[in-house]
């Protein structure tokens, strides 16, 4: 009895793969109908669109992949065609039983832009990238300027670690909904000293090098809330953070 339990599993299993084998070649000899682009826009970033996305996608229409048959089709080799575009971080291409081919394009997130005299501003993604800027679409981010800029262009910002607690000050202002409402531009000097530019308000934040982010976050607030409602706005010109456990104004 356990012999013939055992000879009913394994017929069950070859009919089921021989099903699944027949399924899968009627779906690679299937032709391709349409191509459904989608770009994700969650973070109201507009690099690239449908349009771009077909292009990279198809080698500028060199390689067009309508009426082509699956079979014919390297799904991984259009995502990477699409991953090339520095403006992308992730692209998906598969299909669905209609013949359709689906893309799904996430775009890469600018979280500041690196301000140049000498050479192309750039952006600084939110997974550290170096990113170039677009003629189509301008981010609406913090402002990075100074002479060390130049260094952040070279590598990829967190492969050293002042370049990784800059990232992580950028990172700390972010997502901080005060502190990237209120913080407009970073200056950074060759010696890695920051100055950093408020939206409202006159005063210069010498904030020094990106370390104790959070300690020195908090002595701001506490200049924001208790030192300026009874000096005024505009009584300082600058605040210095740069001290253990003091706030220095002038």
């Amino acid at each position: 009895m356990r012999f013939k339990k055992w000879v009913k599993i394994a017929f069950f299993s070859l009919c089921m793969l021989s099903i699944i084998a027949m399924t899968e070649k009627r779906r690679s000899e299937k032709v391709c109908q349409h191509v459904l682009i989608h770009v994700d826009d969650r973070y109201e970033n507009y690099f690239i669109d449908e349009r771009d996305v077909q292009l990279l996608m198809t080698n500028a229409g060199a390689d067009n992949v309508i009426g082509k048959k699956y079979l014919e089709l390297d799904l991984k080799a259009l995502e990477n065609r699409i991953e090339m575009n520095k403006y992308v971080h992730k692209a998906e291409v598969y299909r669905d039983v209609k013949g359709n081919l689906l893309v799904h394009t996430i775009q890469n997130r600018p979280v500041a832009r690196i301000l140049r005299s000498d050479a192309p501003d750039a952006y600084i993604s939110d997974e550290g990238e170096i990113l170039p800027v677009s003629d189509k679409y301008t981010a609406r981010v913090m402002l990075i300027s100074g002479s060390y800029t130049g260094k952040l262009l070279k590598q990829k910002i967190k492969e050293s670690e002042e370049g990784q607690q800059i990232f992580e000050l950028i990172d700390f202002i972010n997502k901080d909904k005060f502190w990237k409402a209120q913080i407009a531009q970073m200056e950074i000097a060759s010696n890695g000293n920051i100055m950093l530019y408020p939206q409202v308000g006159k005063q210069l934040i010498e904030f020094g090098k990106a370390e104790k982010i959070s300690e020195k976050f908090n002595k701001l607030a506490v200049f924001y809330e208790q030192v300026l409602p009874r000096k005024g706005w505009n009584y300082y010109n600058k605040v210095n953070l740069k001290y253990q456990d003091q706030i220095v104004c002038d």
